[in-house]
Formats: C-alpha cells, structure tokens, sequence
C-alpha cells in the first residue's frame, strides 16, 4: 500500500457515520466545498465550458440540473447524461465539474448532470425515478441546449453508475415497445455498484478496504434499501441491482471502468461479464492500484486522467455521425 492510498485509509476510517444520520450531520457532509479547495482537491471546469443551473420540470418532483455547453460550439451536440457518485447518501452538482467539464470540453458536447433526490430522507427508488425522469425528459427536449437526442450517451460513476444502467435498461424495455422512442447511443459506467447484496469476491474480501470499506458499505445499504418498513426492496431486487436483471441483451456498447482496490471491483466486471454474454458490445478496463472514487479526486490519483482518456473515446465514438 503507498503512501496515498494509506492516507486515503486513514481519512475515510476516521469519518464518523452516525446511524441514522442526523440532518445536522447530512447537512454538513453534502455541502459544496469552497471554489477554491474544490479547485484545488477536485479539479476545475475549463474556461471554454459555460455552466448552467436549471430545474427540469419533471413530475411528480422537478430535478436540478448543471448543465455544460462548450462556448464556441456550433450545430446539434451530442448529449450525455450524467449521474454522480455518493452512495445515494452523498454527492453534489460540485462534485462532478471536473469530469463533466472535461467530457464537454473534449467530446464536444452538451453535459447534464442530474442531481437526483437522496438517501435516507428519499430510500430507493427515489434516486433511480429522479434520474429515469430526468433522462427521459432530457431525451424529449435535447433542443432546449442545442443537443441531439439521437446521439445520448448516459454517464454514472459509483452509485450513479448504479442509476446509469438501470436507467438504460429501462430505456431498453421502452424502446422495444415502441422502437420510435429515443433511446442511447452508449452508457459509461465507472466503477458501478450493480450488486446491492454485495456478495462478490472483492466485496466480502476487502473489508478493510481505502475509502470504501465493509463498515461504509454497510452504512450506505441501511440508508438507501432500509428493511422492515412497509415499502422497503430487497438488495437483490433487481429494480436497485442492475446486475440481477433478467435480460441484459440489447442495450448501447458499454465502457465499464473498474477500481483494483475497491469491494466493488466485482461487482464492475460482473456487470460487464453480463453485457458480454448477451452480446453487447463492452470495453472494460481495470486500473489495479486504484482506490474507490478515485476519478473523483484527479489531483490526487494519476489513473483519474487515465479513465477520463477511456470515457471521451467511447463517448466520441458512439455519438460520432454515422
């Protein structure tokens, strides 16, 4: 273990988790960081990206939005839709800038990032109908910012790669009822939890694992799939595992990029395993030394600059004009 990774270790064991978390504490831990540190720890947007904050006027619940347009951009772009990270805990619009500004700057696109509603005040599977209504609704009005619905590529890392495919499943099942519905071109899914039993090898090996270990995990689960009440879902359910689908045939090409020591590293490539066996194209791509969330960090994890290379060429090729 180097000395980076070590450190990550020790900040995130030192991370207190109250169960169940108070809104005091939620509060603090979901605010954005000041411009200036986030700049510094997460990275920054490039000067020729302009950002907007809107709200989709989705039902039953309006979802916020950020939204990255290159400034001299001319024509339809193409459009990706982002879902950020978090353990449906935590995560902000903030969070995701770098990576966002950085797909729209090199593939040329229109990127929106969804902030869908959280764990534990909104449990599943209010984060996945936030990010469904929000996708589908962006497909139907692509315009509004000068993107091309027919070239959507949707984009999820962590949690939200959870969300991404599950929201591209659904997109499927749509589509084979009425093949004139817009669909996606290509999903991207950065180290996805697909498997909320987390029964994988790497899940139930890595329990003292940098930045996510057993006790996190643990933690995050009781937040988003509470058992016991009236309307709680099983972790094998597959409307929150997208792994335990039934079908997982004709779904976009797929860039599933995996975290060596992560527990859910498996649950990654048994995702793509899935998408191979029933014929759907996927690149897959292992970074051994890598830490949970480490795209999330670019300053600090050298892979990061690596995985970013990885999603602007499968998002470049799948929306290119054919």
């Amino acid at each position: 273990m180097n000395r980076r990774t070590r450190l990550l270790t020790t900040a995130g064991r030192r991370l207190p988790r109250p169960d169940p978390p108070t809104p005091a504490y939620l509060r603090r831990v979901r605010s954005e960081l000041p411009k200036p540190l986030a700049h510094v720890v997460l990275g920054s947007v490039s000067r020729g990206i302009e950002l907007l904050d809107d709200v989709l006027p989705t039902t039953p619940y309006a979802v916020p939005v950020r939204v990255y347009r290159p400034r001299q951009a001319v024509g339809p772009l193409p459009l990706l839709v982002n879902l950020h990270g978090g353990g449906f805990v935590f995560g902000n619009l903030s969070g995701a800038d770098w990576l966002c500004g950085q797909l729209a700057d090199r593939v040329g696109a229109v990127v929106v990032s969804v902030d869908y509603r959280l764990a534990p005040e909104h449990p599943a599977p209010a984060p996945y109908e936030d990010a469904w209504a929000a996708t589908s609704w962006l497909l139907d009005h692509a315009g509004r910012w000068g993107a091309d619905p027919t070239r959507a590529v949707v984009v999820g890392e962590s949690a939200g790669g959870n969300l991404a495919a599950l929201v591209t499943l659904a997109l499927r099942d749509r589509r084979r009822a009425d093949p004139d519905a817009p669909g996606l071109v290509g999903q991207v899914l950065i180290y996805p939890s697909t498997d909320l039993t987390m029964t994988t090898g790497s899940a139930l090996a890595m329990v003292d694992a940098p930045v996510l270990n057993k006790a996190a995990v643990d933690w995050y689960g009781r937040q988003y799939v509470p058992q016991g009440l009236p309307h709680s879902i099983l972790p094998d359910d597959p409307r929150v595992s997208p792994l335990r689908a039934a079908d997982h045939a004709d779904l976009p090409p797929a860039l599933v990029v995996a975290a060596g020591l992560d527990p859910l590293r498996d649950d990654a490539l048994a995702y793509a395993a899935a998408l191979d066996r029933a014929g759907v194209p996927v690149r897959t791509v292992l970074y051994p030394e890598a830490v949970h969330g480490f795209v999330s960090i670019p300053r600090f994890e050298p892979a990061a600059a690596q995985a970013l290379d990885e999603a602007v060429a499968h998002a470049a090729a799948a929306t290119i004009h054919p």
